[in-house]
């Protein structure tokens, strides 16, 4: 592919690296910046370490492999932008209003126009003639489904149980919110995402391995995030997210799975990828 293809999702990608790279060290450095309970500047601190030492180096070196052509960095690049759209939700309606709300806005609304650019501009064609038969489409497709029922039954178990009880369940209680950010957002992303990609991947079409890879580069990232924002969380307030083993599960079955889905497409420009990946 030309790397003409992509200079308008390539320079708001630039730019957003630029904003996520000011808002996460904001976040990390600005002791003042949140107004939320201790609870929640627990999460957001872990939250910005993850994005700004993690997340944004991973971004610009996909971005760079993508520009020298290579497939699977470009699926690596699109599920970055993706883990910007999914995060920064919860910075716009999670986070107590403060001096990088606007900030916080242009992040989610330039990443979904990245991404959307992206997908409209990628070679279907060229994409699927590389993808290889052998790849284990059925165990890849049976974790997501299994991921997406496992959080998705979390939340609607919770949620329905205050039809019947008029408890809020303590998730909601301990943001000190009224609303219900994290479920809402993973109920209508995470899990249809999942669960949208599954089903066309276990039917090999060509978006089902868009959706799958793009999902799981966000599945594999954002448990960084949920585990060290617990750790700070217990640290600062004593409170220990029961959950945390499940996520650390949960992220080695979307390791294995987002490296065999990468695997299993047949790039030359890929040999680094391939050494990072099988180490």
């Amino acid at each position: 592919m030309k790397k003409t293809t992509y200079s308008a999702p390539v320079m708001l990608t630039i730019i957003l690296i630029v904003l996520a790279a000011f808002a996460s060290f904001g976040g990390v450095f600005y002791s003042e910046l949140y107004r939320d309970n201790e609870f929640i500047k627990a999460v957001w601190l872990g939250n910005d370490i993850v994005t700004l030492c993690v997340v944004i180096p991973i971004m610009a070196g996909a971005l760079i492999f993508t520009l020298r052509n290579s497939l699977r960095a470009q699926m690596i690049w699109m599920g970055t932008l993706w883990y910007l759209v999914y995060n920064y939700i919860f910075y716009m309606y999670g986070a107590a209003f403060n001096k990088f709300f606007m900030l916080y806005v242009m992040i989610f609304t330039l990443s979904v126009y990245a991404l959307i650019i992206a997908l409209m501009k990628i070679d279907k064609q060229a994409l699927a003639a590389k993808i290889r038969p052998d790849i284990p489409v059925k165990w890849i497709s049976g974790f997501m489904i299994f991921f997406a029922v496992f959080i998705g039954g979390m939340w609607i178990a919770m949620s329905v149980s205050y039809v019947f009880t008029n408890e809020i369940p303590p998730a909601i209680l301990q943001t000190g919110h009224t609303t219900g950010v994290v479920f809402a957002t993973d109920l209508s992303l995470l899990v249809s995402s999942l669960l949208v990609g599954a089903i066309l991947l276990r039917k090999k079409e060509i978006w089902g391995y868009l959706i799958s890879i793009i999902s799981m580069t966000k599945c594999v990232l954002y448990p960084f995030v949920l585990v060290l924002g617990g750790a700070i969380t217990y640290q600062k307030t004593g409170i220990w997210d029961p959950f945390i083993p499940a996520y650390i599960l949960l992220w080695i079955g979307c390791l294995s799975a987002f490296g065999a889905l990468l695997r299993g497409i047949d790039s030359k420009q890929d040999a680094v990828i391939d050494e990072l990946i099988e180490r």
